[in-house]
């Protein structure tokens, strides 16, 4: 029998014998019963800690979904409060979950200096397949949106999809740009307001999940762009570590974004354009807290990217622009406790993930900023500064990558090579191979996306796999479902420009944020569905994707404790080499061995794998060099920075035990 059930204790004489009794609960909603709801009506009790809430949802009427909108998890953020820890809200009494809350506040993507949105925006939207049963609740995926810390909200990202996977869907908000993100990096303020927002929302999701029918020993945190650092990040901490697995679309812990680390410059500038005083800090909250949201936003947006150099360029679309999560440091029991405590590349060589990780990238990540937003820029600079990739973009993305500060200069080995005394030389080349600027701009789409994305991602799993199961995949698939810039508002990456011309990109490839509409229904305000018709071809590769995403939420309890035990697309091992094809086809062939393989070793600085003829020969056909030898060369072990394995055990064996080297083809990825 379906239906919520409760337990009443009936003391019977005075002999202390108890008979429990069995009956279908009725909500009591202020003190008096509410009427039980219909078969299969979007109405959800709850009964915990002490307080009764009745909450009231929509139904699909054509597909039996159920939809709870704007459903606040915490008080709103407002007078004092302001930049302040949320503080949990407790269910109780009636509540219409059939509008969604606004946005929080942000700049207003259609407006220079405008902002939308409002402080109490702490709310969340559930999307569950079916009402609570015998049988067990569904998995679910809480779902971080990105927007680099500065724009999105829960609006667009619709559930049926999952929904069809038997997968809950939650969408919280959270507090951005400074209201979220203000730091001096002293106690007094600390910073992080918007990740513990995540945080209570994740909590709350443990605590109320399980009336929606959902299971709350199976959380899959996931988020894309910042939002895939924010989860990441969070399963990295004792006291973040509160979900089950994470899945994290194009942004990961490593990602360039995911840390600011200097966070109080952004500080002092918001106190000189709100005509606030830098110092004291605790003058400096008291004024903030007395200004409207709206001219904190605007000061926020005036710090925003306004591009007059290479550098601003490079901070956009890695996502380092603006307030940010920061490292707090250790606990030193003064204050409240930390979220962040230590760099993520600490918390990874300390072996503290212990959920599993699934995390890709789509395959031309930055084009739509290349060719679009800054396309004019970019191209005024290929035409007047010589050696601009080499220079310009490669030396600036030194300063930006984590990690890669460690990593270069190449090593020694490798720079007695003619063809690697820079690497710089391959991606310049790229360049100069052809004579127009597209050439040019598709060198600087393809240098970017291996350091801001590619080699993130593929470092990620490298060292994530070292305490848990850690999975790559690449969505590859460019098709004619709403783009990433409905998703993304305001974010460079996605933006859709006047100036955009894509289609002249040599990697035609899907873009940051076209992967979301093969995960999410887009819904507008209302919560109605934006989407038109939907091609077969479209309507499989959804499918697909979907599917390897519902798949990793319902293995959570085989991946974590047994990787052998996993099944279908998990079953391989998870030794950061083998990665999977999104497609619009999904078998045992879209699995590869070989992710990005050269241009990995050479932002890895992996002598074994830049020494080995796979890349010697590739690397030197591309610089029009003559080929050496195909056997691979004799090699020293080399200290790397990232262990990786040699290259004779990397690539697949032939029957008579030969190494089988990869096409062109497969190293390029495309």
């Amino acid at each position: 029998m379906r239906g919520v059930w409760s337990c009443r204790l009936l003391l019977v004489g005075y002999v202390g014998i108890f008979i429990m009794v069995l009956k279908p609960a009725i909500a009591v909603v202020g003190g008096d019963p509410a009427a039980a709801p219909e078969p299969d009506a979007a109405v959800v009790f709850t009964q915990l800690h002490g307080r009764s809430g009745r909450i009231e949802g929509i139904r699909d009427n054509q597909l039996g979904y159920y939809s709870f909108f704007g459903i606040r998890y915490a008080e709103p953020p407002v007078g004092v409060r302001r930049f302040q820890r949320p503080v949990r809200r407790i269910l109780a009494g009636e509540l219409n979950a059939t509008k969604a809350c606004q946005r929080c506040p942000q700049p207003d993507p259609n407006s220079p200096h405008g902002s939308v949105g409002h402080e109490d925006c702490l709310c969340l939207n559930v999307f569950a397949p079916k009402m609570p049963g015998e049988e067990r609740g569904s998995p679910v995926i809480v779902f971080i949106h990105g927007g680099n810390y500065r724009t999105g909200s829960a609006v667009p990202y619709g559930g049926k999809h999952l929904n069809q996977k038997d997968t809950i869907l939650v969408v919280p908000q959270y507090r951005l740009g400074s209201l979220g993100f203000i730091s001096n990096e002293q106690k007094e303020a600390s910073g992080n307001a918007g990740l513990f927002d995540l945080h209570v929302a994740v909590s709350w999701v443990k605590d109320y999940i399980q009336f929606f029918g959902g299971d709350p020993t199976r959380i899959t945190l996931m988020g894309q762009g910042s939002g895939g650092s924010a989860a990441s990040l969070m399963a990295l901490t004792s006291q973040g570590r509160t979900s089950d697995g994470v899945v994290a679309l194009s942004g990961t812990a490593l990602s360039p974004g995911a840390i600011r680390k200097d966070p109080s410059k952004y500080t002092k500038e918001l106190a000189k354009r709100t005509d606030c005083p830098e110092t004291p800090i605790e003058r400096l909250v008291i004024c903030l807290k007395q200004r409207p949201a709206e001219e904190i936003i605007k000061a926020d947006s005036e710090m925003g990217p306004d591009l007059v150099d290479t550098e601003m360029f490079l901070n956009e679309i890695s996502g380092k622009t603006g307030p940010g999560v920061r490292i707090e440091g250790a606990d030193d029991h003064r204050g409240l406790p930390p979220l962040i405590e230590e760099p993520p590349t600490t918390s990874l060589k300390k072996k503290r993930q212990s959920s599993p990780l699934l995390t890709g990238v789509t395959t031309a990540e930055t084009n739509r900023a290349v060719f679009g937003k800054y396309s004019r820029t970019l191209t005024n600079q290929l035409e007047k500064i010589k050696d601009f990739i080499k220079k310009d973009i490669i030396g600036g993305l030194k300063n930006v990558v984590n990690g890669v500060e460690g990593l270069l200069p190449i090593q020694e080995e490798l720079k007695k090579l003619p063809i690697l005394g820079n690497f710089e030389e391959y991606y310049n080349r790229l360049a100069q191979n052809g004579a127009d600027v597209v050439k040019g701009l598709s060198a600087i789409a393809e240098v970017t996306g291996d350091a801001l994305f590619n080699f993130p991602a593929f470092r990620s799993v490298k060292d994530w796999g070292k305490a848990a199961p850690a999975y790559l995949y690449s969505f590859e698939f460019n098709g004619n479902l709403t783009k990433g810039s409905y998703f993304l508002p305001g974010v460079a990456l996605a933006e859709d420009s006047k100036e955009n011309d894509v289609r002249q990109a040599k990697n035609q490839g899907p873009a940051h944020g076209d992967d979301l509409a093969y995960i999410f229904d887009p819904l507008d305000e209302n919560g109605r569905s934006m989407e038109g018709e939907v091609s077969q071809t479209d309507s499989r590769v959804r499918n697909n994707f979907v599917g390897v995403i519902s798949q990793f939420a319902h293995n959570l309890d085989f991946a974590s404790k047994n990787v052998s035990q996993s099944k279908g697309l998990f079953s391989f091992p998870t030794n950061g080499n083998t990665f999977f094809r999104i497609s619009d086809n999904i078998r045992s062939e879209n699995l590869d061995e070989n992710f990005r393989f050269c241009q990995m070793g050479l932002w890895g600085n992996m002598a074994d794998r830049l020494l080995g003829s796979v890349c010697q020969n590739e690397i030197k056909k591309l610089l029009e060099l003559v080929p050496i030898p195909t056997e691979l060369l004799p090699i020293q072990p080399i200290n790397n920075a990232i262990p990786s394995l040699s290259l004779g055990n990397m690539l697949p064996k032939q029957k008579d035990n030969q190494v089988k080297l990869p096409s062109v083809t497969n190293w390029f990825n495309r």
